[in-house]
């Protein structure tokens, strides 16, 4: 049995998450500054009460009032948080200021991202000038400016000016579709702009922090050597995510082959690199001995600064001080000689990381670093005793692969609810990768030291070169592999709720040793079970037409049962990134896995359950027209064409009066490649003629069961 009394910040971080998770999904209450005052007021006089309380109420028959008060105590706090930080937010919100031209001063706030067609940078907006005041504002944004040879010599704490108003963020146009806007805002952005290269000038000032200026410059000098020593192409951006965190040279398509391999952590800086890392130090200070508890102190004292040390190196990233923050604990617990406190030492860095900034609780990488290590002290050597054998080697190869699978099962509720896929070779990767990945980051970290020793320098950058080759092979034999990643994993919030209560019932169960919990665990599975059959049922009898707001593009779907057939432009099917961004996480969340059949918008086609001739498409006794200027019906006919919607789409100008003199309709769908002066034209001449109507530019996908 064990006993909570030795987890104070794990009875501390469950009820404070929970509040910060109901102030964020109640987003539209904004709390004022006196509200703010009184409020903190409020929570002051109710931790002394508590204390009073847990005073008073020392009878056995009252001994829950305390920690029930101190749940919604926490919870409060949590919410507290958040709303205090979303206030800051709102006084300082840049929506604030008038739509008016103006001329805004900006430091950029971090290093710039190149992407292939722009370079991505946050901006801190500081202050605008109108008329002849200056006034100061304190807001951060997105922006996007235009790759030119001005734009790549931006650097982070370069201060700007720019002219072109910022726009706020909009919401997914298209259902299903990654909530960019939310994301945004839980990172207290709310506007993005693009800036053309005539648009902005530099300020020839530079405001940046020494330490992250520093931890930039020494990054970036570390990338160049790297280069220099012969590290090239897929090498050099393994390496270059391996070491230092930096993953904007990695291509996309070897980033997908470490996915489908479940092996993308290998790549991101986290509790390994750094574990490793620690290792590595610890091992060079052998000679200090630790049997005295002086020595024991120091030694932890220099290797605690020498990971924070390799966290500067690394660029200070996210995922970089969340793993040194991590590990900071554990070693402050080993200092203090503490058994048994990794739990409460990982709970304790946690709460520290959600009081900084508890939007941490939505990042991905966040939930997925603390739920594997949870998964791999409780699970790990419950699972490594489940295989014995008198062979070393072979003990060895399954305690690896035990630690894989501890974290592995701790982190499948957040693969499935967040990317709607599952790696089935994870433990081969892992057992192969894990052992390579980590003599990369040993050869890296010398190469690192050593870097300008002749010869030497040649051999190691050779060696990591090659290893890392030999990694980026054994991804890409194994995403070959049949079946390598099961994708169109979807599940809603309730079934992810459900997932969650099945896992910690697992780990209370090998925790606690509490065979009640197993029982818990079947009911939610079998909750679980009843609720994917009646989704299934849902499915099989689902029909559906969906219009997609894809910019400069068309694109319809007609859904029937688990199968579906796409119509689309040209343009559409060129663009490999169309579908997966816009259109796969709304089939998948209709349980449509399948490619289904594709077709283009001229084309006349029969797809089983819908059919086009010409101008029309026929689906589920409906009538679809299709409208691109063009004169399909040559021919003149006796009748006109009753439809249950008109989608018209292309770059010509159409008339609504001429259509209707073939078709007879009464609902408007204007596709979002119709630019906007045609769609503003054929808006007013519906709102004349009475039709209804749906701009998809503007309104997003429309969508009809």
């Amino acid at each position: 049995m064990i006993s909570w009394f030795k987890y104070p910040f794990v009875r501390l971080l469950v009820p404070f998450s929970i509040g910060i998770y109901l102030a964020f999904s109640i987003q539209t209450i904004v709390i004022e500054k006196n509200v703010v005052c009184h409020l903190l007021i409020f929570l002051l006089i109710l931790l002394i009460s508590l204390i009073f309380v847990s005073v008073f109420f020392k009878n056995y028959r009252f001994r829950w009032v305390f920690p029930v008060l101190l749940f919604l105590y926490l919870i409060l706090l949590g919410f507290s948080f958040v709303k205090i930080k979303e206030y800051n937010l709102y006084i300082n919100d840049i929506s604030k200021i008038e739509n008016i031209p103006r001329c805004y001063f900006a430091r950029l706030c971090e290093c710039p991202s190149v992407k292939d067609k722009t370079i991505k940078v946050m901006l801190d907006v500081f202050a605008f000038a109108e008329e002849d005041s200056v006034k100061n504002v304190d807001s951060k944004i997105v922006a996007y400016f235009e790759k030119t040879e001005k734009s790549l010599n931006l650097k982070y704490g370069d201060c700007i000016v720019f002219l072109t108003n910022p726009e706020e963020v909009g919401e997914p146009s298209n259902p299903e579709q990654f909530n960019y806007k939310d994301y945004l805002y839980k990172r207290g952005v709310t506007h993005q702009v693009y800036l053309k290269s005539s648009a902005w000038s530099d300020m020839n000032r530079n405001e940046s922090n020494p330490i992250y200026s520093f931890s930039y410059w020494i990054r970036d000098f570390l990338l160049e050597t790297m280069r220099d020593l012969g590290i090239k192409e897929d090498e050099y951006a393994v390496a270059s995510a391996i070491l230092l965190g930096y993953d904007d040279s990695l291509p996309h398509e070897l980033r997908q082959k470490y996915v489908a391999a479940g092996a993308m952590h290998l790549l991101c800086v986290s509790g390994l690199h750094v574990g490793v890392v620690f290792m590595v130090f610890s091992y060079m200070l052998f000679f200090i001995d630790e049997k005295k508890k002086i020595h024991r102190v120091v030694k932890q004292l220099i290797l605690l600064i020498l990971i924070w040390f390799y966290a500067l190196l690394a660029g200070l990233a996210p995922s970089i001080l969340r793993a040194t923050i991590m590990l900071s604990f554990v070693i402050i617990g080993n200092v203090i000689d503490r058994k048994g406190v990794l739990l409460n030492s990982l709970a304790a860095s946690a709460f520290i990381l959600l009081c900084v900034n508890p939007a941490n609780l939505f990042d991905i990488g966040f939930l997925l670093s603390y739920t594997a290590v949870v998964g791999i002290v409780i699970l790990q050597k419950p699972i490594s005793k489940m295989f014995y054998s008198r062979y070393k080697i072979v003990n060895k190869i399954w305690e690896i692969t035990s630690v894989t699978i501890a974290a592995q099962i701790a982190t499948v509720p957040f693969t499935i609810y967040y990317f709607h896929q599952f790696p089935m070779y994870f433990w081969l990767s892992n057992l192969f990768m894990t052992p390579i990945s980590s003599m990369v980051i040993v050869g890296g970290m010398v190469l690192l030291l050593v870097f300008f020793v002749p010869y030497i320098n040649n051999v190691i950058a050779f060696v990591v070169s090659k290893m890392i080759w030999l990694m980026n092979y054994g991804v890409s034999w194994i995403e070959s592999l049949p079946y390598s990643i099961i994708k169109g994993l979807y599940i809603n919030e309730c079934q992810f709720v459900i997932l969650l209560l099945i896992l910690l019932s697992l780990l209370f169960m090998v925790g606690l040793k509490n065979k009640k919990m197993l029982f818990f665990a079947m009911t939610m599975a079998c909750c679980f079970l009843s609720l994917n059959i009646l989704t299934l049922i849902k499915q099989r009898n689902q029909k559906a037409m969906a219009v997609y707001s894809i910019n400069n593009m068309t694109a319809i779907d007609f859904i029937k049962g688990r199968s579906h057939v796409l119509v689309a432009d040209s343009v559409f099917f060129k663009d490999e990134s169309a579908f997966s961004y816009n259109i796969e996480n709304f089939l998948v969340s209709r349980g449509v896995f399948n490619k289904g059949k594709s077709f283009f918008l001229n084309d006349n086609f029969d797809g089983n359950f819908v059919k086009k001739r010409k101008s029309v498409v026929i689906f589920d006794e409906k009538l679809i027209g299709l409208s691109d200027g063009s004169d399909f019906f040559e021919e003149s006919l006796s009748y006109k064409i009753p439809l249950d919607y008109m989608l018209v789409y292309g770059r010509k100008r159409q008339s609504l009066t001429d259509l209707l003199k073939k078709y007879d309709f009464d609902y408007l769908i204007i596709s979002s490649d119709i630019p906007t002066y045609l769609a503003d034209k054929l808006i007013e001449e519906a709102d004349a003629l009475g039709i209804k109507y749906h701009n998809i530019r503007e309104n997003g996908a429309y969508f009809v069961k």
